[in-house]
């Protein structure tokens, strides 16, 4: 009986051996398998950034000119103003009643 149980116990002892060496191999190869899908998602970011970067040249560049263009025109009204002291320019909208866009039959709505 003595003899039975030692053999039964080396068993589970070589069984338990086997997979707890088995796991710990299981755990290098996920790990490496980590480290692969870390390297590639590095490597994504710096094309998104590159890309980012090269998308937001132009955008800068046409945000520039609106910015001298806008400052061109206020300059050249700047410039019409003063070249015309006799007479008083007032905005377009100035003589305008404010526009309603909601008309029912023309009059205007009501707050209810």
């Amino acid at each position: 009986m003595a003899v039975f149980i030692q053999l039964l116990l080396g068993i589970v002892v070589l069984t338990l051996s086997f997979l707890i060496a088995f796991a710990g191999i299981q755990v290098f190869h996920i790990l490496h398998e980590f480290r692969l899908t870390l390297k590639k998602l590095n490597r994504i970011l710096d094309h998104t950034t590159s890309l980012s970067e090269a998308a937001a040249r132009p955008v800068t560049a046409v945000n520039e000119f609106y910015t001298e263009v806008k400052d061109l025109v206020n300059v050249t009204q700047d410039q019409i103003v003063a070249a015309t002291p006799d007479r008083v320019i007032t905005p377009r909208t100035a003589h305008r009643s404010p526009r309603r866009f909601f008309r029912r039959s023309g009059a205007s709505l009501r707050p209810s």
